[in-house]
């Protein structure tokens, strides 16, 4: 019984939202109403500004680095992401041929300067990946883009 000598048992509180009544019995015990929860339109905006935040960072990800931007890295990981940025080294700094023979036309990138191993097997691989054909010529090594 409360201080003030006021009996809460025979008391119903009356709920506006969803009608439901709750007698001083259960209120005594503790019983609490389950809350409802409504999902705002801000909360709503935010998740999708949010969602589209992250879709403008994966897109502008792949354009800085091709082929080893998010997309690339959560699709195959980051150990082939991190060979694509070591072959797209090398092509850059390659050297860029092109001719035709016998009228077909051929663009050949080949290093211009010598490729350690760990190097020529980033090469090959980024090569392989892309479908790229790949051959010995005389000299150092060429892929053919």
């Amino acid at each position: 019984m409360p201080l003030d000598d006021t009996n809460w048992s025979g008391v119903e509180i009356h709920d506006l939202q969803d009608g439901a009544r709750y007698s001083g019995n259960s209120l005594s015990r503790g019983y609490c109403p389950p809350r409802r929860t409504r999902i705002r339109f801000e909360h709503v905006v935010l998740a999708a500004m949010g969602m589209l935040f992250l879709g403008v960072l994966v897109c502008v990800s792949e354009d800085v680095f091709p082929d080893a931007g998010l997309i690339t890295r959560i699709t195959y990981g980051n150990a082939v992401a991190d060979r694509n940025l070591v072959a797209r080294a090398i092509i850059a700094d390659s050297q860029h041929l092109t001719f035709s023979v016998a009228g077909m036309h051929y663009e050949v990138d080949t290093p211009s300067r010598p490729l350690t191993p760990q190097e020529e097997q980033t090469f090959f691989g980024y090569a392989e990946w892309k479908g790229l054909s790949r051959y010995p010529a005389d000299g150092p090594l060429t892929i053919d883009p």
